[in-house]
């Protein structure tokens, strides 16, 4: 099992402000850098401006540092982007819940995985700005009524199998208490995802007597060889725009 405090945020850019937007988000990063307990800020965009943010931190305390950021940015961001949807991630408490409650997140809690906290960190730089390098997806779908058992059985078999996989980084379960599922996964390079696929593969059909997949997310520049495998649920992709993984 693995401990998360943080959340995703997804937007849509507002029309002619990709170069706002750009700005309003390096100088939160440029400040995010800053905050030692801010392990992930990663933006991702699609080329029709659907956008993705990932968070996560050390601690409830990092997450209120970082709240502070947001605070100091949000009216610039919101100027160029509009907030569609939040995700909690972790057992988070509180105070933390209600500084979002106008988004009214969707709260999932950890049920299974692992995140290679000793990854190498992934942080480059482009065009003098911090990005990062990332091969991965993230997988949504709803629990079948009275397979609660059966869905942790496979999932506990997947993360067995993938904990000898060296080049998968992070393969996180989350889930609320209403059945809503996330898997968060990421990956070294693209060899790594290829094989991460076939221990898929081998429980595809157990999985999904379990779970009914309802959305998925590529999350990098994959190839197109990789997204066909997983065509059949369309999965939006969304490439690295700006931020940081430690």
């Amino acid at each position: 099992m693995f401990k998360n405090y943080g959340w995703i945020v997804e937007a849509k850019l507002n029309p002619g402000q990709l170069e706002n937007f750009k700005k309003v988000m390096n100088s939160q990063v440029n400040r995010a850098l800053t905050e030692k307990g801010t392990l992930n800020y990663q933006y991702y965009m699609s080329d029709e401006g659907d956008v993705l943010v990932c968070e996560r931190f050390s601690n409830a305390d990092a997450s209120h540092e970082h709240i502070e950021n947001w605070d100091d940015h949000a009216a610039r961001w919101i100027d160029a982007a509009t907030p569609t949807r939040m995700v909690h991630l972790g057992d988070l408490p509180d105070d933390v819940r209600e500084r979002h409650a106008a988004l009214s997140p969707l709260w999932l809690k950890p049920l299974g995985g692992f995140a290679r906290e000793q990854a190498a960190d992934s942080r480059v730089t482009k065009d003098g700005d911090t990005q990062f390098e990332n091969f991965g997806w993230i997988v949504e779908a709803k629990l079948n009524a009275g397979q609660l058992e059966n869905f942790k059985g496979v999932m506990q078999d997947q993360v067995k199998r993938a904990l000898t996989e060296e080049g998968t980084l992070n393969y996180q379960y989350y889930i609320s208490d209403e059945g809503d599922i996330l898997v968060y996964e990421r990956f070294k390079d693209l060899a790594s995802s290829h094989i991460h696929i076939e221990n898929w593969d081998a429980h595809a059909q157990r999985w999904m007597a379990a779970a009914t997949p309802t959305r998925m997310v590529h999350l990098g520049d994959l190839p197109q060889e990789l997204r066909d495998r997983h065509a059949a649920l369309a999965p939006l992709l969304l490439k690295p725009l700006g931020g940081f993984a430690k």
